[in-house]
């Protein structure tokens, strides 16, 4: 234990475990010696921030780079008193680059989170105010609290499932909460203006956080992009300012005027149409002088605004990602009525850095790399793309920053390889003018102003329009390297794109048409036709239309027999959390492919499932269990159309149960048959709707004293349409009473007029029948068997037989009843798993299996479909709060180890489960081959925990880690080494472990 005051840094950092043979400990000072691109850029970036070093999560190999977690500084006489921290605070917050950071001094730490917004504003002193967030004595013997900021803590990825990380949220990160105090603004200004000039409003507030934009871009020496005492002087020589400018309309579009020529930004991004120049004539400018100075009246209400603080004084663009321009102009230049349009999903950035490295690593740089998106927005993917080249450019160019010589070099980069397409004129706009600030972000900012002359490239790279007109008109190279994006999905397509689809059909007339018209799949498929051979297409896509609704099927399998589908990255499990932001409240449940236009020859596929957990919840990083990677065979892939959901609820074995479904038919189709053949009736209940027009008129007309001829007239007539004597006075159960457990309360039915009464089929009300409840939130479909006359509303399925057929249907209820159903609907439903509520319906039970003879279930199968119930299900809705992720018990291990076992010993007959040795973080449990271990067992884990922490948390990429698990084979032992999380050691688990240890001996020989 430390207990010299006198701590210097290093050693202050060994206590935390980050000290001298640390891998995650990189020194800013000796960013020139380092090696890994990923480490050097990131280094790069601290240094800007004047970090003195960063802690990086990270697998120690080449091709795998690390995620910064902590910037750490060094200050004399460290104070909590003193403030001292807050402006690194403030700047770190403002970037969002790491989590924490650490400010040591002698013998204590500062920690502050900088997902955080800054405590206030001191006016005297016109500093910002921060609190740190913990304050830690290394000198003392308050190990307890230095744990909470161990560097394993941080390797492992479980500081971000611990208490201590609790307040880190993303929607208190200066990205989104910036975007919430700009819609607040935007709105008020409107409502201040007037509805009328909306859209104009929201053009001009556009221009003017551009302008604050290129303002706040600043180098080391405090030049910007944009300078403005000499370049506001000429429009108020007097107030060379913004502000200033805006005093007058003609001043104002003068000025802009300038900036779209071509020695600036080169007409399209702060060009007003004379209609708009004449329109803001009308509009009374001080309000956004206001806006401009970030002055409190421009929010509604005083919550929404920012105390002592103004708008630009808590925002800083020279430390906010440019990525921010896009995400500001989904609620800017939505469309008139500030509506998105249907269909329409924005990209979160984390998302999309994560596929730019999935498919542009930087270690590996290309010479010349040309990408498409097809559906660009407001440029978010080519914006990461670019950045990626230019990145490419520097590598090979020996780290070197880009200078006025290298313009032309940067700007060819962006002529020859980036291209993309867009239904909104603005959007196009939008993306030409994000890929500028891309390239302004490369230079030093004193290296801009008269330097940088903006290529048009608006209808030479980029095409506002419908995309496949685009293509009808053949305005796109066809030899690209990756086409990437997110399209809209829509059940609609085009005219243009069902002409696009009719042509490929006739082209191909074993070509299946597009399932419901999700123009999502027209573009993937459309997309494969612009790449050169071995080119690949990596679309966000909902994951529904793709993978989970089995009729798409023939659509999909035909896509998978023509190209080599190489990876799904499915995102399904986080719909509530991965697009929800400010500017979001879009669930989409999607997936992202990653293909060649290739032959498959074969090859399986990688199905990896995303599930929710608090690290990718707060869009920190991606994280990926052992066993939500999935080899899909070609074949199943072709074959099987279930074969993604059993994958999502576990896969292995799982896909034999599948199989056995595949196999028998259906209820539906049973009770078909016996609609048929037999005189059964199945139907919904009735519907009332007293608002329908209608039932509102009968009940009008009931309530009238006095009718006249015609009304009486109409009064039959809506009588006879209208009333149920089948159900009016008749026992009646609301849905909610129907249950599990059976019907909790039966009452008379009162209501007299109905929208729909189930007329045609009101036997259903009738004995015998089964009565079953649609919605499925249990762990047992609510089904009954009733002798009496019940009537019931439409959530409640009617079926009802003649007497003859009583013990059919006594049987059907039984099989109904069954718990396994609700598992094997995981299995089967597409809706389960892709909808926000994850409730079974009506499809849902009418898809279930069913013949004569029940589902012959073997004890292995039923113990899958258990866990499906018990916590595969529960995980899909309840993601990080779910009790699959709390801490293994000591039954969990024992049933664990009899299962295991079990299986092993189908084969060998010997094997013994020994004790668990249970560490900090991790667990051992070693099986033994007869009666005696030819080992020394460990009687504990505590000193191979570093190492597990480096083997068990592999990085695949910037911010992708995959948690693996460690089966060690000595002599006539075998050692499972796994973190301390129900997760790893269920039954279902037990099962796949046995499975793949048994592949591995038999490769072994043994």
């Amino acid at each position: 234990m430390y207990t010299n005051t006198d701590l210097s840094l290093i050693n202050a950092l060994e206590v935390l475990g980050m000290g001298r043979t640390s891998l995650g400990l990189k020194w800013v000072s000796e960013k020139e010696n380092e090696k890994d691109e990923n480490i050097y850029l990131a280094l790069e970036q601290a240094d800007k921030l004047e970090a003195k070093a960063v802690y990086f999560r990270y697998f120690s190999n080449e091709n795998r780079p690390p995620r910064p977690q902590i910037y750490i500084y060094e200050e004399e006489g460290v104070n909590a008193d003193q403030n001292i921290g807050a402006d690194t605070h403030h700047k770190l917050w403002n970037a969002g680059i790491v989590p924490y950071c650490f400010i040591f001094s002698v013998s204590e730490f500062l920690v502050f989170n900088c997902g955080e917004t800054p405590d206030g504003w001191n006016k005297e002193s016109e500093q910002f105010t921060t609190n740190p967030h913990d304050i830690i004595n290394l000198a003392s013997n308050v190990q307890k609290k230095i744990q909470q900021y161990h560097a394993r803590q941080f390797d492992s990825g479980l500081f971000w499932d611990s208490d201590t990380s609790k307040n880190f949220k993303y929607r208190q990160s200066a990205y989104e909460q910036l975007l919430i105090q700009l819609k607040n603004a935007k709105n008020h200004i409107i409502e201040t203006v007037g509805h009328n000039k909306a859209l104009l409003v929201k053009r001009v507030l556009m221009m003017l956080i551009l302008l604050k934009y290129l303002e706040d871009r600043r180098d080391e020496e405090g030049n910007s992009a944009l300078r403005p005492e000499e370049f506001y002087k000429d429009y108020n020589p007097k107030n060379p300012t913004l502000e200033g400018v805006l005093e007058n309309s003609e001043k104002f579009t003068a000025m802009l005027s300038e900036l779209s020529s071509k020695e600036h930004f080169n007409g399209q991004i702060f060009r007003l149409t004379k209609e708009e120049e004449e329109e803001l004539k009308e509009v009374k400018l001080n309000v956004f002088q206001l806006f401009v100075r970030g002055d409190a009246s421009i929010f509604p209400t005083p919550k929404q605004g920012l105390g002592e603080l103004t708008l630009w004084r808590l925002y800083q663009f020279n430390y906010l990602p440019i990525e921010l321009i896009s995400h500001i102009y989904e609620d800017f230049l939505a469309n008139k009525n500030g509506k998105k349009k249907k269909g329409v999903v924005y990209t979160p950035p984390y998302l999309v850095q994560f596929l730019i490295d999935q498919n542009m690593p930087l270690n590996i740089p290309k010479e010349q790399f040309k990408v498409l998106d097809p559906a660009c927005g407001s440029g978010i993917f080519l914006v990461g793309a670019f950045k990626r080249m230019i990145q490419w450019w520097r590598v090979k160019n020996n780290w070197i920053t880009p200078t006025k010589k290298n313009i032309d070099d940067l700007k060819n980069l962006l002529n020859e390889n980036i291209y993309g397409c867009d239904l909104e004129k603005e959007a196009i706009t939008l993306t030409y003018f994000s890929l500028g600030l891309a390239l302004l972000d490369a230079l030093s900012p004193k290296e801009i102003w008269g330097n940088v002359h903006f290529d048009n490239l608006i209808e030479q790279n980029l095409y506002a329009g419908d995309f496949f007109e685009t293509l009808q008109e053949k305005k796109l190279p066809v030899d690209f390297d990756l086409v990437i994006g997110n399209p809209p999905f829509d059940s609609n397509l085009t005219s243009n794109a069902a002409t696009i689809s009719e042509s490929a059909s006739k082209e191909n007339p074993n070509r299946p048409s597009v399932p419901d018209n999700q123009i999502a799949l027209l573009f993937l498929e459309q997309s494969f036709n612009l790449l050169k051979e071995q080119g690949t297409c990596c679309l966000i896509l909902p994951s529904g239309p793709l993978l989970y609704n089995t009729k798409v099927h023939e659509f999909r399998k035909y896509l998978f027999e023509k190209h080599y589908f190489k990876s799904v990255f499915d995102f399904t499990p986080l719909r509530a959390k991965l697009f929800i932001g400010s500017s979001s409240s879009a669930k989409p449940a999607v997936v992202a492919i990653l293909a060649e236009k290739a032959s498959p020859n074969g090859n399986a596929l990688q199905h990896l499932i995303f599930r929710r957990t608090k690290a990718s919840s707060e869009k920190i990083e991606f994280e990926i269990d052992h066993y939500d990677i999935h080899w899909t065979s070609y074949n199943q892939a072709l074959t099987m159309p279930e074969i993604w959901q059993s994958n999502f609820m576990g896969g292995g074995r799982l896909n034999r149960v599948v199989e056995k479904l595949s196999e028998r038919a259906n209820l539906e189709t049973f009770l078909e048959e016996r609609i048929n053949n037999n005189n059964w009736k199945v139907a919904e209940g009735w519907i009332e709707s007293p608002n329908a027009k209608g039932v509102s008129k009968v009940r009008y007309l009931s309530n009238k004293k006095e009718l006249t001829t015609e009304e009486e007239e109409e009064f039959e007539k809506l009588k006879s349409k209208h009333e149920a004597s089948w159900i009016t006075g008749h026992p009646f159960i609301e849905t909610n009473d129907l249950t599990e457990n059976g019907i909790e309360e039966t009452n008379r039915c009162t209501t007299k007029y109905f929208y729909r009464s189930a007329k045609r089929n009101k036997e259903i009300f009738q004995p015998p029948h089964l009565l079953v409840k649609e919605s499925v939130t249990g762990n047992k479909i609510a089904v009954v068997y009733s002798n009496q006359y019940l009537t019931f509303k439409d959530q409640i399925i009617g079926i009802h037989a003649p007497n003859k057929f009583k013990g059919e249907l006594k049987k059907l209820k039984n099989y109904l009843s069954n718990s396994y159903n609700v598992a094997l609907m995981w299995l089967t439903s597409a809706k389960m798993i892709t909808s926000r509520e994850a409730v079974a319906n009506k499809i849902d039970i009418l898809s279930l299996p069913y013949y004569e003879e029940n589902l012959k279930l073997n004890s292995i199968e039923k113990i899958l479909l258990d866990d499906i119930l018990k916590y595969y299900s529960e995980f899909r809705k309840r993601g990080e709060k779910s009790k699959i992720l709390n801490s293994t018990e000591k039954s969990d291990l024992n049933d664990f180890g009899s299962i295991y076992c079990e299986i092993l010993n189908s084969i060998y007959d010997d094997f013994k489960s020994l004790t668990p040795v249970i560490g900090k973080e991790f667990i051992a449990y070693p099986f033994v081959l007869g009666d005696k271990p030819e080992i020394k067992l460990p009687d504990t884990i505590d000193k191979i925990e570093e190492k597990l922490k480096t083997l068990i948390n592999h990085q695949v990429s910037y911010n992708l880690w995959v948690k693996r698990i460690i089966k060690a084979y000595q002599k006539n032992v075998i050692i499972l080494y796994k973190p301390n999380q129900k997760r790893y050691w269920l039954k279902s688990i037990a099962v796949r472990d046995a499975d793949e240890t048994l592949a591995d001996l038999y490769r072994q020989g043994k």
